[in-house]
């Protein structure tokens, strides 16, 4: 009797050991997930500071109307920076795509 309360001990360790492991690891993907999700919401905002600020310059040209919008270096620097980052953010919920499709 004895034995097999050992036995039984031990199997139930055993499932604890597995349940915790398994428990760890989901948490682990979860909390990942968490902060690239943050990280593209961040992204979000800096994107729209940009667009905020090629608005604002394109107001300010319109006193101008000599001047190419899209010649014009805080433009350029604007949209090559929302370009970057659309790219970034891609490849931010790819990997969001991958983690969430590697913890099922």
């Amino acid at each position: 009797m004895l034995e097999r309360f050992k036995d039984n001990f031990i199997k139930g360790i055993e499932r604890i050991k597995w349940f915790a492991t398994l428990f760890s690891e989901r948490l682990r993907i979860e909390i990942a997930l968490m902060k690239l999700l943050y990280q593209s919401s961040e992204m979000d905002g800096k994107r729209g500071d940009l667009f905020k600020t090629i608005g604002r310059r394109v107001y300010e040209l319109k006193e101008n109307p000599d001047k190419n919008i899209f010649k014009d270096r805080v433009v350029l620097e604007s949209v090559e920076g929302i370009e970057k980052l659309e790219k970034d953010m891609d490849d931010l919920k790819r990997r969001v795509s991958e983690l969430s499709g590697a913890g099922v």
